[in-house]
């Protein structure tokens, strides 16, 4: 079963896809900083206006988007990762875009805070210090 955590983050990712910003809103702590692997901006965005900002940037950039959780998984410190391919194309140019990428996530009060990207999924879940099975 998943922890609070694995399911704010999955809920997130699931938002993304559906473009239900009420939805993200609710999983995310009022001064949460994001960053995106395919973020317009260059930067963070940050509190609850900040994420509205980046869902118009992913809808004025892309069609089709569409988030597919591989994993999601709670570290000892509580940190969460999670593993997933963004799919796009390209709004007017209709290039198509698949990347798999990680983030880390840092939870307060139940919320997804602040996220850390990672290229690589293996290099996030190592950061996580996971005890060995």
């Amino acid at each position: 079963m998943p922890t609070a955590g694995e399911e704010a983050a999955r809920r997130f990712a699931e938002t993304i896809t559906s473009g239900d910003r009420p939805a993200a809103i609710a999983v995310c702590h009022p001064e949460i900083e994001f960053e995106s692997m395919l973020g317009l901006t260059g930067g963070r965005y940050v509190g609850h206006a900040g994420i509205e900002r980046y869902f118009d940037d992913v809808e004025s950039a892309w069609e089709d988007w569409h988030v597919d959780v591989e994993q999601t998984v709670e570290g000892p410190d509580g940190r969460v990762a999670i593993v997933m391919t963004m799919r796009a194309r390209g709004k007017g140019s209709g290039v198509p875009l698949a990347i798999r990428t990680a983030h880390i996530w840092t939870l307060r009060d139940g919320k997804l805070a602040r996220n850390e990207l990672y290229r690589e999924p293996d290099e996030a879940l190592d950061a996580l210090s996971l005890p060995e099975s």
